[in-house]
Parts: C-alpha cells; structure tokens; sequence
C-alpha cells in the first residue's frame, strides 16, 4: 500500500477510535513502517521516523495515549517449515542481526546485539519521542517468552533493558509482556511476569482459541477476558492490570477466527471491552484484529462508545474499586463497589458466540429480571445494546431490570 493510504488509514482509523472516547493505543514498531533501522545497525531510516512522528503528532491532537513495543522478531534467519506452514511468520524474522546471531539465543546473548538493541532505542528518545505526552509506554518485546525462557536467557536480557529503557525514557512507563494464557507452561511464565522489577504494570494476553488447553479460552468471551484479568489480579492484587491482546483466533493460533466475518454486530468485541473492567482491569480490553478483519471492517468503533459513556465521570483511582462477582439462573453479574459509585455489568448466559455465531440462535430479551443489590438511590440503567439509559426505583432491596438484550450496565451510589 502506498505511503499516503497507510497514513490515510492511520488518520481514519485514530479519528473514529477518538470520537468514540478512545484514548489508548498500540503500535509495533519493528515491523517496515515503522522501523527506523532496517538494513544495517547505527544507520536510521528517516522515512519511518517521520511515519511514527505522524502518528505521535496524530495521538497528541486527538488525545490519545500511545504504548510502543520495540520489537517482536522470533527468528535472525528464515526457518523454511514455519515460513511453509505459516506464511505470515516471516515478517517476524530479523535478517539484520544474521551476521551476530544465527538464533535468538545467540542474539540475547551478544553484546553487539544488546548495543544495537538500545542504538534503536536511544535514536527514538534523540527524536523527541520521550517528551510527547502522547507516549505513555515503551515494551521491550511482543510476546518474550517465544523467543526463549523466561527464567533463563530472557530474563536476564530484561533485567538488563528495563533499566536501560527507564533511563533513556524517565517520563513514560516500561512494560514487558508474554504470550498467549492458553497452555499449562501460562501460569509459571505468568508468575515470572509478576515478579519482574522495573515492569510498570501487569498485562496479559489471552485468546478464544478451540485449540487452547485451558477450558476457559474455549469458552464465551466474557468468561475468558475476565479470568485474563484474574490470573493477573491473583499474582498482582494491589497493581494496575490490562487485557493487552484479545480476540479469536483458530486452533493454535493458525490464523485469525472465521467467527468474525459472522459477527457484524460486535459481540466478540463487546465482551473484550466490558469484561476485563468489570473484573478489575485499569481499563478495557485491547482487541487485537482492528483492522479490515475484523472492528474496521464492521465499523464496530461505536462498542468504544458505549464502553465510554457507560463509565462517564467515573474516576477508578478514586473509586479504588472492590472487584464482586455473582450469577442468577440466567445472568453473569460483574460488579465494582467503589467509595461513591457501584457499577454493575450483567451479562445474559445463553447469547454467547456459539449460540449466536455458531448456531445461529437470535439473542433474547431479557424480561422480568431482579437483582438483590444494596442500591437505596435511583439505579441508572444503561441498555448498551440500545445506545440508551432509563432509570429505575429499587424496591426492599431488589432492583427490577429493564428488558434488554444480551448485557446492560447498572450504576448507583455507593451504600
């Protein structure tokens, strides 16, 4: 795609995400676009300099946060099986570092490679791009564990760059992530996670994935965002936790999911927002198929929308929000009690996306349901399906819904 299209995607892209009350982003910054060192270590492309400079002025204007990952390589030389049976795997392979690193291991492992590493680095803080207020993150790496253990090698390199970075970036934040929880190996790399210093917040991702050997990642998308966000809440409880990667996925991650060519409504989409917030996350969930697969292409950005609204004025630092959780018959219930707020997120049981996706079974109304919750004050009921509130009177301790499909979003003041 030409240079001005991809701009003009990004503009497109940034401009509807903001309008919904979006305002925090993620860009790689390995892949061409964006690389400023792609042929040769110490030589600068400033081509791609000024494209991530577009983007960062673009952020600052719509008010939107940016975290950069700086690279996400698996691979100094193309491996002919991976590259046959997965095509797009070569773009994660890094030809410059061949000469110093015939594999990832070596790579870690060398000091002209560590050097060139934080080159790339210290050219991105020399340009600017540490003073934007549009930059809140640096991550060290996509997904670090897939280019080698946790506990050995990689550990020790990122012992070595948080500091690094922290030095060449002192206002922003230095974060470091892992792949996919999907597998038995999850929960100890998880752990390693949670115990890294210098990592500024905890973040996960998790996928629908029928080929997982967890249950939940096989399960409605509600169910797993909100166990994403509680795995990381049990190794972290008083640290700020995000759903940094979601989506569906087919088995093993072979490619993006054929549920979304179904799901024109968003249903996927909408529980990787809600979930993750209602389960204690710092905020929403962060879909990773945006673009012309999945969000872009169904022009699903109003979900941002109602996210936005459905949250209006609350400020979750000073709500320091206790995380509950109950079900009725038919209803998941997420909820936050906070010191003046409580915010409540029911989700219907049956309107998963294999009923809807899969079996072609219609979402129902949800009529006639109560809630026994502490809410003395008129309830404020926002039907996010419908894009509207209505307000209605608790009654001996009980607060009766109103009819609605699939989920709805409950706020009261805090007893």
């Amino acid at each position: 795609m030409p240079e001005a299209e991809v701009l003009a995607q990004y503009r497109n892209w940034f401009t509807n995400f903001a309008e919904q009350g979006g305002n925090f982003a993620r860009i790689w910054l390995g892949v061409p676009f964006f690389d400023v060192m792609p042929d040769a270590i110490g030589q600068f492309d400033e081509r791609a300099t000024e494209h991530i400079r577009f983007v960062v002025d673009l952020a600052e204007k719509l008010g939107i946060k940016l975290k950069f990952t700086l690279e996400h390589f698996r691979r100094t030389v193309p491996n002919v099986q991976d590259a046959e049976s997965f095509p797009g795997v070569v773009s994660f392979v890094k030809p410059l570092y061949a000469p110093y690193a015939q594999n990832m291991q070596e790579y870690l492992a060398s000091p002209v490679c560590q050097q060139a590493y934080l080159a790339k680095a210290k050219y991105l803080s020399s340009q600017g791009f540490g003073d934007s207020p549009a930059v809140a993150c640096w991550e060290l790496w996509n997904e670090i564990n897939s280019i080698g253990n946790v506990y050995g090698p990689v550990g020790e390199w990122s012992r070595t760059m948080i500091p690094e970075l922290q030095k060449l970036f002192p206002k922003q934040l230095i974060l470091q992530n892992l792949g996919s929880f999907a597998s038995d190996t999850s929960f100890r790399d998880y752990d390693y996670l949670a115990g890294v210093e210098g990592n500024a917040f905890l973040q996960i991702h998790c996928y629908l994935d029928p080929g997982a050997a967890l249950d939940f990642c096989r399960g409605p998308m509600d169910v797993l965002a909100a166990q994403a966000i509680r795995e990381l809440k049990h190794r972290g409880p008083s640290r700020p936790a995000i759903l940094a990667e979601c989506g569906a996925v087919e088995a093993n991650h072979a490619r993006y999911s054929d549920l979304y060519e179904d799901d024109t409504q968003g249903v996927l989409l909408h529980d990787i927002l809600f979930a993750p917030f209602f389960s204690g996350s710092a905020g929403c969930g962060q879909p990773w198929h945006w673009d012309h697969i999945y969000l872009s292409k169904h022009n699903l950005w109003h979900h941002f929308g109602r996210f936005a609204r459905a949250i209006q004025g609350i400020d979750p630092a000073e709500e320091t929000f206790q995380v509950f959780y109950t079900e009725t018959k038919r209803l998941r219930v997420y909820g936050l009690t906070g010191k003046h707020h409580t915010l409540v997120w029911c989700r219907d049981k049956a309107s998963t996306w294999e009923a809807e996706l899969k079996k072609r079974i219609p979402a129902a109304v949800i009529s006639g349901e109560t809630l026994r919750l502490p809410a003395s004050a008129p309830v404020t009921c926002d039907l996010v399906w419908e894009d509207r509130q209505i307000t209605v009177i608790p009654a001996n301790g009980n607060i009766p819904l109103p009819d609605f499909t699939r989920s709805l979003v409950l706020r009261f003041l805090s007893p």
